[in-house]
Parts: structure tokens; sequence; C-alpha cells
């Protein structure tokens, strides 16, 4: 009676009384074959875009009963690579040349899975479909570190860096800015384009919010450093509704160029019944408006108290129209 061959690894299953005298040597070739399944090592080079590892019963040339596969190789357009139609595992290096093309692994006639340029992969196959134990893989524990050149996605949990609270900062690069984002742990303080940041948020570089912004439970500090910079606030029709000249220390509203005083008001419609200044004193024993200046009893102080003429009059207000001085008297009583 014949020998026969098993599906999985091709070893050679001797009928009993046959093979007298060679006994030896297929039973060597098994044990060969079983060695290579458990711990063997094959290089192969990829030689056409449908290409298949070689399986040859009883001898131990076969290339698919090795456990560790290297493919080498470069490929010339989308390829597959296809072992047997049994079930088996592997480890597959990719370390073939794949340009902008794909490659698969496969049983013969199955589903493949795609392999990774220069990448290391732990396979099985269930006769007809092969698939990549990482790439369904349960928890997973680095103790050094994790190293992912390619995309990662995290889906469906959620993300915590540095459960244990320990001083372990975090850092996210940009294209040209190697401080993107970056926590700085032993202060408890996030950082924008900077390694270092000041306070709880400390962004170097503009910000914009589309939404909401509530400033809640502190005060509110623009240029702090007292650098020469502007502030403005638009509304719908107006770019300078209100505006802060930082290098002139002067305030505008409807004007971009405060030149004429510390505060410029600038009326910007020319159309209808719309005052430059409208003044509501809720409080019936204050004043309108109180003026802090310089007093003198002629007209060389923003105040004068001179009562040269009215009687009644006991000073007057320096005002400019149109580049000439005037005048505002004002009264001890009504």
């Amino acid at each position: 009676m014949a020998s026969t061959y098993s599906s999985t690894l091709n070893l050679e299953l001797q009928a009993s009384g046959e093979n007298s005298g060679t006994w030896g040597t297929i039973t060597n070739n098994n044990l060969t074959k079983l060695e290579s399944a458990v711990k063997g090592y094959v290089s192969v080079a990829i030689a056409s875009t449908t290409d298949s590892l070689s399986a040859t019963d009883g001898t131990t040339a076969d290339e698919t009963s090795n456990a560790i596969i290297k493919l080498t190789g470069t490929l010339t357009g989308n390829t597959t690579m296809q072992c047997e139609a049994v079930e088996n595992w592997y480890i597959v290096d990719n370390a073939a040349t794949m340009g902008t093309y794909t490659l698969g692994f496969k049983p013969a006639g199955g589903t493949a899975t795609n392999l990774v340029a220069s990448s290391k992969h732990i396979l099985y196959s269930d006769g007809s479909t092969m698939f990549d134990v990482l790439e369904d893989a349960g928890n997973i524990k680095a103790n050094g570190t994790l190293t992912v050149s390619g995309n990662t996605s995290l889906d469906g949990g959620t993300f915590v860096f540095n459960e244990s609270s320990a001083d372990l900062d975090f850092r996210i690069e940009g294209n040209g800015d190697a401080n993107l984002l970056f926590t700085d742990a032993g202060n408890d303080r996030v950082g924008i384009k900077t390694s270092s940041p000041s306070t709880e948020l400390h962004v170097v570089g503009g910000i914009k919010a589309t939404g909401a912004i509530d400033f809640d439970g502190g005060g509110f500090t623009f240029n702090d450093s007292h650098a020469a910079v502007d502030f403005r606030i638009e509304t719908d029709t107006l770019t300078h509704a209100v505006f802060v000249d930082g290098s002139a220390d002067k305030i505008g509203f409807g004007t971009s160029s405060p030149t004429s005083g510390f505060v410029n008001i600038d009326q910007a419609s020319s159309t209808g019944a719309i005052a430059v200044l409208t003044l509501d004193q809720g409080d019936a024993d204050q004043e309108f408006i109180k003026f802090d200046g310089t007093t003198g009893s002629g007209s060389t102080a923003s105040v004068s108290t001179s009562t040269a003429t009215d009687g009644s009059k006991v000073g007057a207000l320096k005002i400019n129209v149109n580049g000439t001085d005037f005048w505002i008297p004002y009264y001890a009583t009504n």
C-alpha cells in the first residue's frame, strides 16, 4: 500500500510494511518539515503579480511549510502571493519593494489580507481566508516604546494618557513646529506652539473662535506685556467699531486712526438723525459729564475760572471746533 500525504504540511504518511530501506529517510524528511513548521525560515523573491509559495509532498524543499517567510523583490503591479488552501499560520516579513502597488497574501482561491510595506505580520488561514492577527487584536500592552509609522485610528472607546498621573509630558508635532501641542505635566499646563507654557493655557500665535466665548470667574487682560499691539471690535457694518491703537496709546470709535485726541469718535453715517454721542444719566443727582483738567484764570488751561463777563459765570470749558478754539461757559446756579 503506497504512502499518503498530510494536507497541512505535506508529510509522508507511511503505510504499514511499506518503504523498506527508505523508512528512515522518509521519517527524517517528515521531522525536518515539522521543524520548519515550528521554527523554519525561508526567503522568497516575488516573481510575478500572481505568485505562489512552492508546496511539495514528501520533500523538505517546499516554501509553504516554513513558519517564517520573508518576501523580497520588486512589484511590477498589484500582486498576490498565495499559499496552499489549508489551515496554517505564518509570520511574514514583507521586505518587497512595493512602490504604489499592493501586496496581498492568501490561501489559493481564497481571500487575501493586504501586507504593509516594510512590516512584519502574524497571519493564519482557515483554508479559505487569510487573517492578520494584529488587525483585530485584543488588549495590547507595550512596556517599552510603541512606534507607529502608519495611520492610527482610535474608534469606539476613550483614550487616556498618563492614567497614573506621573510627571510625563505629551507632545504633538506639526509640519513645521515641534510643539504644535504640548502638555507640561509637572506644572499642569498646556502650550500651543510652545514647550514652556507660563499659564494653564499658553498660545503662541493667533486664536480664532467661531462660537461664543464665556469668561467667567476671573478678569480679562489684553496686552499685559505692554507691547505695541492693536485691539479691534467689528460690528455689522463697521470694521473698527472699537479700535485701540497700541502704538499711539489712543482709542477710536468708528475709526482706525484716532489722531485728534486720546479718544476719537468718528460718526460713520452721513444720513439720518444719528447723534455722534448720546448720554443717558439714570442717576438723577449725578453729573452727565465730569471734567478733570488743569484750571487757570486765563485761556491757557483746559478749564478756565475766569469771571470777566457775565457776573454769574464762574468758568468755561475749552473746546475746538474745526480748528478754532471756543469756550463753553458754566455757571454756579441754574
